[in-house]
C-alpha cells in the first residue's frame, strides 16, 4: 500500500513566497512551518492504495491534457482540526473547481469516490497551529501558474511528510 494524491505544485518564485509567508505566520499562530518542498495544493487524496491499483493512476496523470491557469492566493484560513493553517482565495477559482470535479470524475472510473465535503483549494502553510492567524487576509497577494498535474507518493517519517512525484502530465 502506498499513501497517494493529485496536486499541483507551484513554481519556485510562488513557493518561496509561501514559504516565507509560512515562516512569518508560524510564531504567529504557534504551529511550525511546512518546508518549501512541501507547497502544494492537493486536489484528490486517494489515501493508502493497493499496488495493484497504480498502473492506470500513473496513466492517468501522465495522459491528463495540458494545464493553464493562475490562482490569486489572498486569504488566510485555519482548520482546527487537523491545526493546519492554509492560503487560499476570498473568490472561488472556477478552473481549480473544474479540474478537481473533472479529476473526481475520471477517478471514479478507477474505483475511487470523491469525498462528501466541498473542494476548498488551499496551500497548507503552518502545521500543529495552535490558534489562527491574526489576520484573514495575506499582507501581498501572491500568483500561482499551473500548468501540470502530478501523482504524488506521501512517505511519513520521523521528520514529517516527504513526497514523491510518480507520475504527471508534463510533455
Amino acid at each position: 500500500m502506498r499513501r497517494l494524491f493529485f496536486a499541483l505544485w507551484p513554481d519556485d518564485t510562488t513557493r518561496q513566497a509561501l514559504a516565507d509567508e509560512a515562516e512569518r505566520l508560524a510564531p504567529l499562530c504557534g504551529g511550525y512551518p511546512l518546508p518549501a518542498e512541501n507547497m502544494h495544493i492537493t486536489l484528490a487524496f486517494l489515501g493508502n492504495v493497493d499496488e495493484a491499483r497504480i498502473a492506470p493512476l500513473v496513466a492517468l496523470a501522465q495522459g491528463w491534457p495540458a494545464l493553464q491557469g493562475e490562482w490569486t492566493l489572498d486569504r488566510l484560513g485555519h482548520f482546527p482540526q487537523p491545526r493546519i493553517v492554509w492560503a487560499g482565495s476570498q473568490a472561488p477559482n472556477d478552473t481549480l473547481m473544474t479540474l478537481d470535479a473533472e479529476l473526481w470524475q475520471a477517478l471514479s472510473r478507477h474505483g475511487f469516490t470523491a469525498p462528501q465535503r466541498e473542494f476548498t483549494p488551499h496551500v497548507s502553510l503552518v502545521r500543529q497551529a495552535e490558534r489562527a492567524a491574526p489576520q484573514s487576509r495575506l499582507p501581498t497577494s501572491i500568483r500561482w501558474r499551473f500548468d501540470h498535474l502530478a501523482l504524488v507518493e506521501s512517505q511519513l517519517g520521523n521528520g514529517g511528510s516527504r513526497y514523491r512525484t510518480l507520475a504527471d502530465n508534463i510533455s
